[in-house]
């Protein structure tokens, strides 16, 4: 019906929002307060703030740990959350500025670089980097997509190029022309 329904209060500079249904919550990305906020998903009202890297924009939940990743652009970090105890479980140090990420669910998430035009993954068991590769031909890589099933990621770039890389061995195997 477009009616609204309710109001986050205390998510200053909100970058995304993660879902996290399992647990019946929510978690903002809050980019002018270096902060996640965690909300339930029924009364829309806040559990808890933690804090996280600086300028965190985008957010992403891993079904794989059930954890909820801020990518933090203010200080190349992803800090990983853990939304059930409503805490801070670790912070990862990224080589580039990160934009956008997404889970294979068994694992791994990669993530685009935007600064480096690099796309690293992630393991989930040991909130490491454990692979970074450059994405040949690429300008500031932002939107990253996955076709779980064939091992395929898909980064969409500014100067209208899309790598697809094997997501296995990070082979470079294809760029596509694509619009602005």
């Amino acid at each position: 019906s477009g009616k609204l329904v309710g109001e986050l209060p205390g998510t200053n500079g909100i970058h995304g929002v993660a879902l996290v249904s399992k647990l019946g919550r929510g978690v903002t990305s809050n980019g002018k307060d270096n902060s996640a906020t965690i909300f339930d998903l029924k009364t829309l009202q806040p559990i808890a703030t933690v804090k996280t890297g600086a300028k965190p924009d985008a957010i992403l939940y891993d079904p794989f740990s059930e954890r909820v990743l801020t990518f933090n652009a203010g200080n190349n970090t992803a800090t990983v959350i853990d939304v059930a105890k409503a805490e801070v479980v670790a912070t990862i140090e990224l080589p580039g500025r990160p934009e956008t990420g997404v889970s294979d669910g068994k694992g791994k998430v990669f993530l685009n670089l935007e600064d480096i035009a690099h796309i690293v993954a992630i393991d989930m068991k040991s909130d490491k980097v454990v692979s970074d590769w450059n994405l040949d031909g690429c300008e500031e890589p932002t939107g990253l997509a996955m076709d779980k099933k064939n091992r395929l990621l898909f980064s969409g770039c500014h100067n209208q190029v899309m790598p697809i890389l094997n997501a296995d061995s990070g082979k470079q195997l294809a760029t596509l022309p694509i619009g602005k």
